[in-house]
């Protein structure tokens, strides 16, 4: 009887992985913003109290944005992957990521005087290896390192009979090697190395998503919120106490992991559980809507803020720290959906070229049969 009762219960009832795939954009956002919450804010509490601890802890904590990012990412692939043949896969990763990248590069050299070896490094991601990971928007090297060795991993991943144990041999593996080389690797690189595991956590997560439907239990999102408070505890502790957690530079390790597999979860049950609320909906919507928008260019927006907001500051340095705040916000939104607006029709113009091209050798072709 209370089987019958608990299958009943679930009855219409979404799975957790089809919630998160359906704020996945407004997830997205919310990273986005909050990675420039964590570069360019200005903190507005000036007095020592729990208001101006809990500023400085959200933060200081805002780069866990990028690990949320590498979660989602590691999802999407699962679906990616399948869709064209692998020669393709690489095109449409790169076509995404690489173009803002290189347009930001290319006005930054100019405006900053780069020199041609150092344009080169940075626009090719060798000075990402060769010298600092952090020399030119650093995200952009890290991810297309991990496209490019996903798809050899995914086979690997597709053929393992039991994932969820391949997947904690492959966090062995890199635990192991984390250890073994950590008086050989370049410290700054560990700030990507250690982000490897979110991302391989996220590519399991995309696998259930793609093959179980059915509705998480209580017990689940019980644990899930467990594993989010747990990660927003030792985040305090590694970034504010200076607790190491096993590998070095661990504040962006196991606190970032566990808010990085948790948060998506019961942020996109919050926005679902807001959407649902009879006549508290359109509010809802209108937020998922409003993170959504910038989770559209959320890539962009990585892209241009530093830069910017450095000239920007620069220049209004008398005023409040309100006042940086909203400008920056607004120059950056600006400056970032413009960026991908260029993007966007760049590419359509050059497929647009393209099968025009294609349609004319074609027709040649036909005319002198």
């Amino acid at each position: 009887m209370k089987n019958t009762v608990s299958s009943q219960s679930l009855v219409g009832q979404k799975s957790g992985l089809e919630i998160l795939t359906k704020y996945r954009g407004a997830i997205m956002g919310i990273a986005a913003l909050w990675i420039l919450f964590f570069h360019e804010w200005q903190l507005l509490s000036t007095e020592v109290g729990k208001a101006a601890e809990f500023e400085n802890y959200i933060k200081r904590i805002g780069f866990c944005g990028v690990d949320i990012f590498l979660f989602l990412s590691g999802i999407g692939l699962v679906f990616a992957i399948g869709k064209r043949n692998i020669f393709s896969f690489y095109y449409r990763r790169l076509k995404r990521v690489y173009l803002p990248f290189l347009i930001v590069g290319i006005i930054r050299a100019v405006t900053e005087k780069w020199t041609s070896e150092g344009f080169w490094d940075n626009v090719l991601c060798i000075s990402f290896y060769k010298t600092n990971m952090y020399s030119f928007l650093w995200f952009v090297p890290a991810i297309l390192t991990l496209y490019l060795l996903f798809p050899p991993y995914y086979k690997l991943f597709s053929k393992a009979s039991n994932k969820l144990m391949f997947t904690a041999a492959m966090f062995l593996i890199w635990m192991t090697l984390s250890l073994l080389f950590r008086d050989k690797l370049r410290p700054d690189l560990y700030g990507f190395t250690n982000r490897i595991p979110v991302f391989l956590f996220g590519v399991y997560a995309g696998h259930l998503t793609k093959t179980h439907k059915e509705p998480f239990t209580k017990t689940v999102w019980f644990s899930l919120t467990a594993v989010l408070v747990s990660g927003l505890y030792f985040a305090y502790l590694a970034n504010f106490k200076g607790i190491g957690f096993i590998v070095p530079t661990s504040n962006c390790f196991l606190p970032n992991l566990l808010i990085a597999v948790s948060f998506p979860f019961i942020t996109a049950k919050l926005l679902d559980l807001l959407c649902s609320i009879p006549k508290a909906g359109i509010i809802g919507k209108g937020i998922v809507k409003f993170f959504s928008f910038f989770g559209l260019f959320s890539l962009e927006l990585y892209c241009v803020q530093e830069w910017l907001s450095g000239k920007l500051l620069a220049e209004i340095a008398d005023q409040t720290p309100m006042m940086k705040n909203i400008a920056v916000f607004a120059l950056c939104t600006i400056a970032g959906f413009v960026l991908y607006l260029v993007v966007k029709y760049f590419w359509i113009l050059v497929e647009f070229i393209a099968k025009l091209v294609k349609s004319l050798i074609k027709s040649e072709k036909t005319a002198n049969k």
